[in-house]
């Protein structure tokens, strides 16, 4: 699948109200998407939120497409800048990615799905 059609998929199907799955088997909710970053609710007990961007999704895409596993600390290497928000953002990229079908979780990492 090409990152065109998936980036058509996320403007699709990634609207506010999603739940995007964390490693926990949980949820974290989208509230909101402003250009190419999406926002997620973070607090349990707060409103606090983090964002992902379009350009994570596609590193990480890319990473599991290659049949390499996309893990945390490709992310920090890579994105440092977005990373710094905490490492939450990890599990909001790739729980993305597994809303739509392309990864899975594993201890390790995303993998391709």
């Amino acid at each position: 699948m090409s990152w065109e059609e998936i980036n058509r998929r996320i403007d699709e199907e990634v609207t506010i109200g999603t739940k995007v799955p964390k490693t926990d088997g949980k949820n974290r909710i989208v509230t909101r998407i402003v250009g190419n970053r999406i926002y997620m609710r973070t607090g349990v007990q707060t409103k606090a939120e983090k964002y992902t961007t379009k350009q994570m999704l596609q590193y990480a895409y890319e990473k599991i497409q290659s049949g390499e596993k996309f893990t945390s600390t490709y992310l920090e290497s890579n994105f440092p800048k977005e990373y710094s928000q905490g490492a939450c953002i990890f599990s909001m990229t790739g729980g993305t990615l597994e809303l739509l079908g392309l990864a899975e979780y594993t201890r390790m990492g995303y993998i391709s799905k």
